[in-house]
């Protein structure tokens, strides 16, 4: 077997396992801990936030829902961006500018994101891109689910924008398989901690 058919196959069970695991949370477990990876977030980006907008999500299942971080960004004068798919199958996705009283709709996927009509972000005003993903290790590697989206997006990013994953600590590996495509973290915040690479 050649050694990317090792990797995929790899990151295809680590998928099936995590992504197990993250159903498996309770709705309360999953809230408390989102509230906590909040207020870490608030902490780390009032340090390292210099201007620019973020590049945050609506969650989808369990992931770490940042609904309750959103207004705290607005409040500091901070643009917000989420995900709006585009041209599926083939794993695109543009920024939208998201407010207090947008409108959502559900993609094809099933994910809540902005209406068509929402302003588009230009990829160069972001400063920093909040990364869900199934698992994270703590070299900066993060396995998402499969599609690519967020390894493009961020390819368009300017080089300095902040790369940022989010997830529960219980998500962390020894390692995530990498390939060439796979883009780096800069940080991982968990529920217990801000982790730096």
């Amino acid at each position: 077997m050649a050694d990317n058919q090792k990797t995929e196959l790899r990151k295809q069970e680590l998928r099936h396992e995590y992504l197990a695991r993250r159903r498996a949370m309770s709705q309360a477990a999953a809230a408390e801990a989102s509230s906590r990876i909040c207020r870490n977030l608030e902490d780390f980006l009032a340090e390292h936030w210099r201007g620019g907008a973020v590049f945050s999500y609506l969650a989808y299942g369990q992931e770490v829902d940042l609904r309750s971080l959103h207004p705290q960004l607005w409040q500091r004068g901070c643009s917000v961006a989420v995900p709006r798919t585009i041209g599926l199958p083939e794993g695109l996705m543009q920024a939208r500018y998201l407010h207090a009283d947008s409108q959502l709709e559900k993609s094809s996927l099933g994910v809540w994101e902005p209406a068509a009509s929402a302003e588009l972000c230009p990829p160069e005003q972001i400063a920093a891109a909040l990364m869900p993903g199934v698992a994270f290790d703590k070299t900066g590697g993060r396995l998402g689910h499969g599609g690519g989206y967020y390894d493009r997006f961020a390819a368009q990013l300017p080089a300095a924008a902040l790369l940022i994953g989010v997830g529960y600590e219980w998500q962390i590996v020894a390692s995530v398989p990498q390939e060439d495509w796979d883009k780096q973290l800069d940080f991982l915040v968990t529920e217990e901690k801000v982790y730096t690479f």
